[in-house]
């Protein structure tokens, strides 16, 4: 079974797939790193030298090859689900699981890992908070339509294990 870990950027995705990845010893994908693999550019790169409308059809497309991994945890990039309908096909293709966090405790978390992060790289500290904000309105309808939430402030991989397998078992 395909598990797809969204949520807005700096929401634990990859850091806390590779954990669930490792308990259930199953193969663990970053679908940045895979852009970057396929494109030979970092994410920041790309978006610099081709834009973010380039960037997206890229994501969607590698986003879609990643059916080829049958049991995987694929950590996706925070705009993952809100372009090229990518939340439907997730849903269809996996289990989505939303890493819920709020708006203040992203700001906590990507303040000081901006340099790394193409969108808010350039931005002052209250033009960080203003964009996780307005940001975050706008991609929670795409985010909430998840299989599966959890807090991402306090969930572990081990609660996120169980909740893969009770969301299984709905699903079947």
């Amino acid at each position: 079974m395909r598990i797809y870990l969204i949520g807005f950027m700096g929401s634990g995705k990859s850091v806390l797939g590779e954990k669930i990845a490792a308990a259930m010893k199953v193969y663990f994908a970053d679908l940045d790193k895979k852009i970057e693999k396929q494109e030979g550019k970092t994410v920041t790169e790309i978006f610099q030298r081709k834009g973010e409308n380039y960037f997206r059809k890229a994501e969607a497309e590698v986003l879609r090859k990643t059916k080829r991994n049958t049991d995987a945890v694929i950590a996706t990039g925070g705009g993952t689900p809100c372009f090229h309908d990518n939340m439907k096909w997730m849903n269809e293709n996996g289990i989505t699981i939303y890493l819920s966090a709020k708006s203040a405790e992203l700001y906590h978390r990507l303040i000081s890992d901006r340099e790394n992060r193409p969108l808010i790289s350039s931005l002052s500290d209250i033009a960080l908070l203003e964009f996780i904000m307005g940001t975050l309105g706008r991609r929670e309808k795409y985010y909430k339509l998840a299989h599966v939430t959890l807090n991402a402030k306090t969930t572990t991989a081990k609660q996120v294990v169980e909740a893969i397998k009770k969301a299984m078992k709905r699903k079947k």
